[in-house]
């Protein structure tokens, strides 16, 4: 089971989309395919929190992360250990949507909710 937590900037920028109608699906709808009826949301974060393959229909994708982002997720870690640390973005609404989770995954179980929003918002 991962341990996923948010960054200070994440959560800003969650309790602005929260109160964004735009982003009503991806708090109160469904996911077509899941059992559950659960929003993309809550499936998301659970695929995180057990260690499931997220689905192919939410495009999980590397982005580059710049060298500080890197040395904030260490610092936080608290390690001097040499630790591999990978950005993914993916698009809660599907390939071409554009409500986008910024995250990154460490080789040491972490995950780290980085961002939160549309492209033009988070790039």
């Amino acid at each position: 089971m991962s341990k996923v937590i948010p960054t200070n900037h994440f959560k800003k920028q969650y309790k602005k989309v929260k109160k964004d109608s735009r982003w009503l699906p991806i708090f109160k709808g469904t996911v077509p395919f899941d059992d559950k009826r659960r929003s993309p949301w809550e499936y998301i974060i659970e695929c995180f929190l057990e260690d499931k393959e997220i689905p192919k229909c939410f495009y999980e994708h590397p982005i580059t992360l710049i060298k500080l982002q890197k040395q904030e997720i260490k610092r936080r870690l608290g390690t001097s250990i040499d630790i591999q640390i990978r950005g993914l973005d993916l698009h809660l609404d599907g390939h071409n949507g554009d409500h986008l989770l910024l995250y990154i995954k460490t080789n040491k179980g972490v995950l780290y909710l980085t961002g939160i929003g549309t492209h033009s918002e988070l790039f």
